[in-house]
């Protein structure tokens, strides 16, 4: 693991960007999930992360619980949004999200496409880039040119697309795409480093995409198949935890290639063929 990369403990990524890493390190979510504090003198907090009293300390020891204006939400999945409601209480800050129902959740306000968080030395602006989760923000600081991607580009691994969560497969691409448009300087992703080759780390996961689709398509042509059948002929050496994660991401490509008309099939247990 970074050595920048130690829950509860600051660091400055940038002028404006610092980030605190919580302590829920799992397969799923790496070394953890990133809280982003973009500001100094106004402080926007993004992603307070899993509802962690030392977590919560650790964001207002850094920020001041005064100059915490802002708490920002990249999407409501349980690694990203539950501390909001402790640090609300602490700071007096509003929530504010992409419009959404989550149980638990109280939204101060609603942040749609175009929306910007301005504060006394930034600009934030949300961007809607659904695909990982239907209300997936992405957070533009224009004075930095940082892109924080919330789960949709991570370093170090992959995002997850779980249609049982709302994942699209083809909305994913297509936001994919319009981050890969951006003029950006680095990424922040939600977990792991700082991403400083942004166009390359978001090619590379627009390449990842298309090959799996194409390997997809490969076995069907062969023979037809079940999600289960697909997962071990695609994935043969995968850890066990890992693979209902690979049955989500096949089931989304499926998904999307049926909406195509390329593949035929109605369920994870039903034997998918090419069309």
């Amino acid at each position: 693991m970074s050595t920048t990369l130690v829950p509860g403990v600051a660091s400055a990524l940038s002028p404006l960007v610092r980030r605190v890493l919580a302590p829920n390190p799992n397969h799923m979510t790496g070394p953890g999930t990133n809280t982003y504090l973009v500001g100094v003198d106004e402080v926007a907090v993004i992603d307070p992360g899993p509802d962690d009293r030392g977590h919560v300390d650790a964001i207002v020891g850094a920020a001041g619980a005064e100059r915490i204006r802002w708490i920002l939400l990249t999407h409501t999945h349980p690694d990203h949004w539950p501390a909001a409601t402790r640090l609300a209480l602490r700071t007096g800050a509003p929530v504010l999200a992409f419009p959404t129902r989550e149980p638990g959740l109280r939204l101060d306000g609603r942040l749609r496409d175009g929306d910007a968080v301005v504060g006394s030395e930034f600009r934030l602006e949300a961007l809607h880039t659904p695909g990982h989760a239907p209300n997936h923000l992405c957070f533009r600081l224009e004075e930095e040119r940082v892109l924080f991607t919330g789960d949709n580009v991570l370093d170090g691994m992959w995002s997850v697309i779980s249609p049982e969560r709302g994942g699209d497969m083809a909305e994913y691409l297509h936001s994919l795409e319009r981050m890969r448009r951006l003029r950006t300087a680095w990424l922040a992703p939600g977990h792991g480093e700082r991403i400083d080759d942004a166009r390359a780390r978001i090619d590379e996961y627009l390449a990842h995409r298309r090959d799996r689709e194409r390997q997809v398509l490969r076995a069907l042509r062969r023979e037809p198949a079940t999600v289960t059948e697909l997962v071990a002929r695609l994935y043969p050496d995968l850890d066990a935890p890992l693979v209902p994660v690979a049955a989500r991401q096949v089931h989304a490509h499926l998904l999307k290639l049926r909406t195509e008309g390329r593949v035929t099939g109605r369920s994870v247990r039903a034997r998918w063929a090419v069309a």
